[in-house]
């Protein structure tokens, strides 16, 4: 639970850019509970074996993330490499980077050091064809905004300081909004900017216990630890 914890307070900071969905909204909403548990559900189906293998690539990109203690290389394995290289461009790496950083030290300060050979991988199993695709739509929208502010010209530093004309605040608002509805499962024609070449659930055996989460891999990159659909599905 702690490291579930440490995952969403880590993807708070990438996705600092993006309030998703109403807060009042989503703690009152039946409707959205409703949709979280069927997300979860379907999620974890699996309609295929997966593929028996050492799980040393994926095993590689988790200990890179809990235990590397770079904000730099966790952001590398866990987002796609054009959603970085857009926050290359607007100079938001360095901010989203302390900020991860910082997120970790205090979301990891209860929980026992861990080095390598505490994490092992114990098994994979296929992730739903539909909820594969609500992930990919996900991670397109969320690329989008980075990717619409490269575009346009607008920097890191102008939307934090709110120093934006009115063109720069129409457009962020349209692609912060078709993220929101992403999230939220009320748009799911979402323009595919991102597609995933495979998608796994993937158990690893940690600090006395076990715990599934999802990877995936873009066509042309290594595996990704999946954080931004765990922070918004909450499978």
């Amino acid at each position: 639970k702690k490291m579930l914890a440490f995952f969403t307070a880590a993807i708070c900071c990438l996705g600092m850019l993006t309030a998703c969905g109403n807060s009042e909204s989503s703690n009152n909403s039946d409707s959205q509970a409703s949709d979280k548990a069927a997300t979860s559900s379907a999620a974890s189906e699996s309609e295929e074996p997966a593929r028996e293998n050492s799980g040393d690539e994926y095993t590689e990109v988790f200990r890179t993330f809990f235990i590397g203690k770079d904000p730099i290389q966790m952001l590398e394995v866990s987002l796609p490499d054009v959603v970085i290289e857009s926050m290359e461009k607007i100079g938001a790496v360095e901010s989203i980077s302390e900020a991860l950083a910082t997120s970790a030290a205090q979301s990891m300060s209860t929980v026992p050091v861990m080095d390598a050979g505490m994490i092992e991988y114990v098994s994979e199993r296929e992730c739903t064809p539909e909820f594969r695709s609500r992930l990919e739509n996900l991670y397109s929208a969320y690329y989008n905004i980075y990717r619409t502010m490269d575009e346009s010209g607008i920097s890191y530093e102008e939307y934090i300081t709110g120093n934006l004309d009115e063109n720069g605040m129409k457009l962020l608002s349209d692609v912060l909004d078709r993220y929101e509805r992403v999230c939220a499962g009320e748009e799911t024609e979402a323009e595919q900017l991102i597609s995933f070449e495979d998608v796994r659930l993937v158990t690893f055996s940690m600090n006395g216990g076990q715990t599934e989460f999802l990877m995936y891999k873009v066509s042309g990159e290594g595996w990704k630890l999946d954080t931004i659909g765990l922070a918004v599905f909450e499978y």
